[in-house]
């Protein structure tokens, strides 16, 4: 009997083209009794920075068992790896580009790293631009139904990392960066709650290029309707956002823009 397991799906390939799917009749096709959910198909083409925040948003609120294929792959067909990878009860099929950057980090996580070499878990002849389809999906429906992770090809020690700067703290302020955009324009950052608990909230500067807002707030109620607001979101992260609009509108400035955060510690 398959062995029965979730498989979530995020890519950046939209709705308007058969490539999502593909790879769905892909995976039924060799595990028949998998649960495919998906995530999101409207990434920002080719926006590693803002998948790996994704990634990182959601893997750990599904069953432990779970298979995470991401395909945000800019280097089709290139040099970059096929890598599947255990991380704290799930699996993550994806290339080797940064995408699981994120998650590889988190607090010295342990993982075991395999780069996907088996042709027998591929479907052939593979394409040099569809790899989502003859081979992140196919592996993941043999993951799915049972083959062991490892049987995918040879251990890879350190698999790629996200290609930007980790925040930096120092007395008085942190430099962080736009990690992704969300739909109705918000900044998330790769700031985190934990860096910046030590600031007064009601004293603290948060700059965005030519923007500064004065304070952390706690809802967008607290500022008036197209208002800059900043506070940390549901995922612990500082977000930079206006009250009833858009602050991708406002401010303008892509995924990777400089965050600077500055205020008194707590106890002066």
């Amino acid at each position: 009997m398959a062995h029965r397991r979730i498989i979530t799906l995020l890519t950046d390939f939209g709705d308007q083209d058969t490539y999502v799917g593909i790879m769905k009749g892909v995976i039924v096709s060799i595990a028949p009794e998998a649960r495919i959910i998906d995530i999101c198909h409207n990434l920002p083409e080719f926006h590693i920075e803002s998948a790996a925040y994704m990634l990182w948003t959601y893997y750990r609120q599904y069953p432990a068992g779970t298979i995470h294929c991401a395909v945000i792959d800019p280097g089709v067909g290139g040099d970059r790896a096929a890598i599947a990878v255990e991380c704290g009860g799930y699996i993550l099929v994806l290339p080797d580009n940064g995408i699981a950057g994120m998650i590889l980090s988190d607090s010295k996580r342990k993982y075991r790293a395999f780069v996907i070499e088996n042709e027998d878990l591929m479907n052939k002849p593979v394409s040099s631009t569809f790899h989502g389809r003859d081979i992140f999906a196919p592996v993941a429906a043999h993951l799915a139904g049972g083959v062991p992770v490892e049987e995918v090809g040879p251990p890879l020690r350190t698999p790629a990392l996200l290609d930007i700067a980790e925040p930096v703290a120092a007395e008085n302020n942190i430099r962080g960066c736009v990690l992704h955009i969300d739909r109705f324009g918000n900044y998330i950052t790769n700031i985190p709650y934990d860096m910046a608990a030590c600031f007064n909230k009601k004293t603290i500067f948060v700059k965005i290029g030519n923007f500064s807002i004065m304070g952390i707030s706690g809802t967008f109620s607290d500022k008036e309707p197209g208002e800059l607001v900043a506070y940390f979101g549901s995922t612990g992260m500082l977000e930079i956002g206006v009250t009833r609009g858009s602050a991708l509108e406002t401010i303008k400035l892509p995924v990777g823009a400089s965050v600077k955060v500055t205020g008194r510690t707590n106890d002066r």
